[in-house]
């Protein structure tokens, strides 16, 4: 897929990984070197050093609080997730039925035959999990509920986040964002992944079983129990994004995503400044105390 055709969904996915790339790079040495600066300062005059100095080092002491916060943060929500999903797999496993011949028929001609999984619950509700090898759950109140073309149409939905391995992605935003607390806009760029590709996997649905068919699914699907919803998964229902999924299926467009408002734009351009002044000022003290470390 070229850069020109990538929905929304995959283009704020891939600003994040290059973004969060981009900061540990300039970042990962000057922090090691920032950290040998304050070290020595510490040693040789004690902790009041750190406000007695010239200059004095309590930006680069934040820096260092904040970058090792974000750290144990992303770290948490990496051991957390995979945590969570090992807890899915054993629900699955403990309720997970055979699947019927007219399921598995569908889901052959889809390609998916392998990848799916029947769950017994009457919560009617869809999800594509597992980052390394993606399935997709359905439960057997779904299977009850929904007409052949609604199933067929929820499948095409979870086949287009099976195919992008948007749990995989899912997982990554999900670290991203807990490493990058301290920046603005983190949030606001997972948020635009999960709506987009919910979206671009309604417009995968809706082409080829019509919005009619999508449309009653949106009505009869649920977003699932709730030990479903701390596991990176891709999921069909969203009660967060079903105004915009409507939105998208009464105009044939993607509805625009709601920009933070004004004061959130302020506290992030205030924030944004702050934390590059820190790092400007902390290149200079590296550069004035350890000649050989430099950003």
């Amino acid at each position: 897929m070229t850069p020109r055709h990538m929905d929304t969904g995959n283009r704020a996915f891939w600003v994040l990984v290059g973004a969060s790339v981009a900061l540990r790079i300039v970042l990962a040495y000057g922090v090691c070197c920032l950290a040998m600066v304050v070290w020595r300062v510490v040693r040789d005059g004690g902790a009041a050093a750190l406000w007695t100095s010239r200059p004095d080092l309590i930006p680069g002491v934040l820096i260092l609080a904040l970058t090792s916060a974000g750290l144990l943060k992303g770290t948490w929500a990496l051991g957390r997730s995979f945590y969570d999903l090992r807890s899915f797999a054993r629900t699955v496993r403990r309720y997970r039925r055979p699947v019927p011949p007219e399921l598995r028929a569908l889901t052959d001609r889809l390609g998916i035959g392998a990848r799916i999984r029947v769950i017994a619950t009457s919560c009617p509700f869809a999800l594509t999990y597992g980052p390394r090898r993606p399935h997709v759950l359905v439960s057997t109140g779904l299977l009850d509920v929904l007409s052949n073309e609604e199933l067929a149409a929820v499948l095409v939905h979870e086949r287009a986040h099976l195919r992008s391995r948007d749990p995989l992605k899912n997982l990554c935003t999900r670290v991203i964002l807990a490493r990058h607390f301290y920046l603005p806009g983190v949030a606001w760029l997972r948020h635009r992944f999960t709506m987009g590709r919910e979206l671009a996997a309604d417009r995968r649905a809706a082409a080829l079983h019509g919005t009619t068919a999508l449309a009653g699914s949106l009505l009869k699907v649920s977003e699932g129990p709730a030990w479903t919803k701390a596991v990176p998964a891709a999921a069909m229902a969203s009660d967060e994004l079903l105004a915009a999924r409507i939105t998208q299926l009464e105009t044939g467009t993607e509805p625009p995503l709601r920009r933070p408002g004004r004061l959130a734009r302020a506290g992030a351009a205030v924030s944004v400044t702050a934390f590059v002044a820190a790092c400007v000022w902390s290149a200079q003290v590296i550069g004035q105390s350890t000649p050989g470390c430099m950003f």
